[in-house]
């Protein structure tokens, strides 16, 4: 490593920090700005407009880091099968193509601060707030993004010419994409196509683009720009790629997100979860499956203050499966109750799955957030008659504690758990009463969760600058995501799609309940290879109207689709979730892993017929706000 790239990585790292200082502000931020309003009835001025626009902050500056570390979400399907060199000339047609979408958006950005800062363009809230602070910052993020793909290509074209004597010939290969890429834009006659043959062409290129193993964020924006090019040629074009990005990360409704994820990681250092596992295991270790019904209790606890799946299951993961195998818990059992309650974060709130399908879909946030109170209480409960009824038909899956704990022992245990519980009922009691919006229960609980590890002295200066670093990390690897999905949302509603595929549908001589079993069995299969959030960013803006056309409640529709989004995380062969216990306990083989996961599948599948039994357990709670 040279020494201009150890400083590039310096500046990355830099830049990283600086969108945890703005995360951290933005907590500051909302939750004095609740505290001075009701208790003083003087609310800071103009916060809302800040918290738009610090979200730019949290977000850009901190995607140049994510591609340094390789965070960036793929489909593992076809990819992971080449050999080292043909995958290496893959990566590089991969920075090419990254490198001309991203360059072309952090140019159109430049030009917007640019005009910004000549116009003295401003919002028009309370307090006029210059916008070109924000669109510079996303320039900077962009640019050294840009530059994080150029040093990338140098890494990549020196490994590959250290690996085979055949470089030339493989790196000729790399440029064909970029190459075809190029001729599709310079050769395609703007706007002599349909629109819908166009969406449609561009809709199977988009799942051709994932399965070949492109990071998400960069399939979506590479096929969004042949799309919107051939449409609308290539001045709306980048006028597009300059807009979206921006307005759609400078959403107030999307500020939960980075907050509710700064309040898990904080809850995590401070120990809270383990805190809540130990008082659960002592309560509930001498009924039958006792360790494993700890994990079911413990875990639905954390995840009403971590707000993502994958995340609680990590953590869960750390701190549960050795606790059982210790005791004796069989190991698939162990794994598969671990791997499925992880999933119950994106659907008990707070629910950074719930925030973003509110986004797409244009719902009420608070009111999707608290319709999956029940059907999240519903499943933790599923979760633990199914443990229950496996024990008592099979003992040795999980043997009684040996040790007897006294009443007093329990009682005791609480003192050391009850600040995730005020964490939870703060943020969905603020939620469900009307008192606090999302981002500010958000703030709030993120803010708690700091306080209570002060005060309990177990959170220290280091523990809190991994929290928020991780916490910028998984943000920024989200919003991009969010960015280039609805860079290609748009596109995909120009092309007219949505609009067709509802007519198509309300003319089906099919009953509804037809339509919704078909999305359902398109989610699970998805669910196998792709990420969820990607995909509900990618199906939404189609099957969304559809769906609301043929008179199904949205709230409740969200609660089933975030419950499609958990199954997945739990279904081989690419189940997220698979693959962190895989991680936890590499002795114990994948197929291992599967077989103690699949009673849980087929819970999660019980849990949305009784969703759909009863879709009172979904809309019941909003009804009340």
């Amino acid at each position: 490593m040279g020494r201009l790239e150890k400083i590039q990585i310096s500046v990355e790292n830099g830049f990283n920090a600086f969108s945890g200082t703005v995360i951290t502000v933005l907590m500051l931020l909302t939750a004095v700005d609740v505290v001075l309003r009701y208790v003083f009835n003087s609310p800071i001025p103009g916060a809302y407009a800040l918290c738009e626009m610090m979200m730019i902050g949290v977000v850009y500056p901190a995607v140049a880091y994510v591609q340094q570390n390789k965070g960036h979400v793929r489909v593992d399907v076809l990819v992971d099968r080449l050999k080292r060199v043909p995958r290496l000339s893959f990566e590089l047609a991969t920075l090419y193509l990254a490198l001309l979408a991203f360059g072309i958006i952090c140019w159109q950005s430049g030009k917007l601060a640019w005009g910004a800062w000549v116009t003295g363009d401003f919002d028009m809230g309370e307090i006029h707030y210059p916008f070109w602070p924000a669109k510079a910052v996303m320039t900077l993020g962009l640019g050294l993004l840009c530059l994080r793909f150029v040093t990338d290509i140098k890494n990549t074209l020196m490994e590959l010419k250290a690996r085979s004597p055949r470089w030339g010939s493989w790196f000729l290969l790399s440029l064909v994409p970029l190459l075809v890429f190029s001729l599709l834009l310079g050769f395609i006659p703007p706007g002599k196509m349909q629109p819908i043959t166009v969406g449609w062409v561009m809709l199977i290129a988009m799942i051709a683009v994932l399965f070949m193993g492109l990071p998400i964020a960069f399939g979506l924006l590479f096929v969004a720009i042949i799309g919107y090019w051939t449409l609308a040629g290539p001045m709306r074009t980048f006028s597009i790629l300059g807009i979206i990005p921006y307005d759609k990360i400078s959403n107030y409704t999307l500020s939960v997100v980075p907050l509710f994820i700064l309040m898990g990681h904080l809850a995590y250092q401070a120990g809270f979860a383990t805190s809540m596992y130990n008082t659960c295991q002592k309560w509930m270790g001498h009924v039958p499956g006792g360790m494993a019904q700890a994990t079911v209790v413990g875990g639905a606890a954390f995840g009403a203050a971590c707000g993502a799946g994958v995340a609680s299951c990590a953590t869960l993961a750390k701190i549960c499966i050795p606790i059982m195998r210790r005791h004796g818990i069989d190991d698939r059992m162990a794994l598969g109750c671990v791997g499925a309650v992880g999933g119950l974060a994106a659907l008990i709130p707070p629910s950074v799955m719930m925030v973003i399908f509110a986004m797409i879909t244009n719902q009420s946030a608070a009111k999707l957030l608290i319709a999956g109170v029940l059907p999240g209480m519903v499943a933790a409960g599923c979760f633990m008659a199914l443990i229950y009824v496996m024990v008592k038909l099979n003992p040795k899956l999980a043997p009684p504690m040996q040790t007897r704990v006294t009443w007093k022992e329990r009682f005791v245990s609480l003192k050391d758990s009850w600040g995730i519980g005020l964490l939870g009922f703060t943020v969905i009691g603020g939620i469900l009463t009307g008192v606090f919006t999302p981002t500010e229960a958000g703030a709030l609980g993120a803010a708690g969760a700091f306080l209570l590890g002060l005060l309990s002295r177990r959170l220290n200066f280091p523990h809190f600058v991994e929290a928020v670093m991780d916490s910028t990390r998984t943000t920024a690897m989200i919003f991009l995501i969010v960015a280039t999905a609805m860079v290609f949302a748009n596109f995909i509603a120009i092309s007219r799609i949505p609009a067709l595929a509802s007519d198509v549908i309300m003319t089906l001589q099919v009953p509804r309940v037809v339509v919704l079993i078909g999305v359902i069995i398109l989610y699970v299969i998805a669910g196998c290879f792709m990420d969820m959030t990607a995909f509900m960013l990618l199906t939404m803006p189609i099957i969304f109207p559809a769906m609301m056309a043929l008179g199904y409640n949205p709230l409740w529709f969200g609660v089933v689709i975030v419950i499609l989004c958990e199954l997945a995380l739990i279904t081989p062969p690419f189940g997220l979730n698979l693959f962190i216990l895989r991680a936890m306990v590499p002795e114990i083989p994948m197929g291992e892993v599967i077989r103690g996961s699949f009673p849980f599948m087929l819970t999660y599948a019980g849990v949305i017929v009784i969703c759909c039994l009863f879709p009172g357990l979904a809309t019941w709670l909003p009804g009340l706000m």
